[in-house]
């Protein structure tokens, strides 16, 4: 009886041992093949940049008023001496193609449609597999009081969009959110703008420029200009200011209302 007993344990005991290690080494067999799933799906995966292909063709669109303004006239000239130095051959072969173009024209009321565009603004198209890929760059207009610069990004630009190797810092200076903020010293309402971006930790949730107009006079000067290009006078701005995606807001509650939705957006 005892040892009928004692077998029953010792059975017992292996027939316990065998389905721990069935259990077992299902659960790794799992493992080892939810592995190599995984392994594979991160080896199928393609880097971003991979699946951009290069322009077919690009048009470079210059929009304007029968009355031009300085900036107008002036991204006009930088551009097509920036094409006809760096993009000669390409504008040649008709790959870029850059028009200068009045909205107020009857004859041009259908391709304004298509750019959406209204008024002294500057487009490029990307044609790819025959498909538009049409963005307004507004960061071109800070640029008119800087020849160079100018022709730098624009050429920087170009390059990538025909697929051309640029630098990590060119694609990132093409790519930056373009928002500058600008303030001056003794300024209340500047101090209440400083208070709402500390409090809402705005700086380490959006990338954007800062500029005392007080300690630099070239801001001042680039403050002047983005107000200029839209449509402000003298006496309808001053500090703080902000242009941020080609449009200004003048005044602490329109710089914040912006910051609120951008920051909402992100979230």
């Amino acid at each position: 009886m005892k040892k009928t007993g004692i077998y029953l344990l010792y059975g017992g005991a292996l027939f316990f041992a065998i389905v721990l290690i069935i259990i077992f080494g299902s659960d790794k067999k799992t493992d080892l093949k939810n592995a190599s799933v995984n392994t594979q799906s991160i080896s199928a995966k393609k880097n971003p940049a991979e699946d951009v292909k290069p322009a077919e063709k690009i048009q470079l669109y210059l929009f304007h008023s029968t009355n031009r303004c300085y900036s107008c006239i002036t991204a006009g000239e930088y551009a097509k001496k920036t094409l006809e130095q760096n993009f000669s051959q390409e504008l040649k072969s008709g790959k870029i193609e850059f028009k200068e173009i009045n909205v107020d024209l009857a004859e041009n009321k259908e391709v304004a449609n298509k750019f959406k565009a209204a008024g002294t603004s500057l487009f490029t198209n990307s044609i790819i597999d025959g498909t538009d890929n049409i963005k307004e760059d507004t960061q071109i207009w800070r640029l008119v009081s800087n020849e160079q610069a100018f022709s730098k990004y624009l050429s920087e630009k170009l390059k990538k969009l025909m697929g051309s190797e640029a630098s990590a810092q060119e694609t990132e200076n093409v790519e930056k959110e373009d928002i500058v903020f600008y303030f001056g010293s003794d300024c209340p309402e500047c101090e209440n703008v400083e208070k709402y971006l500390q409090e809402k930790d705005i700086r380490n949730k959006i990338s954007f420029e800062e500029k005392n107009i007080n300690k630099n006079e070239e801001d001042a000067n680039q403050m002047a200009e983005d107000a200029m290009y839209c449509n402000l006078d003298e006496e309808s701005f001053g500090v703080p200011f902000l242009w941020a995606d080609g449009k200004c807001y003048a005044g602490e509650k329109d710089i914040t209302d912006l910051f609120n939705e951008k920051i909402n957006g992100i979230s």
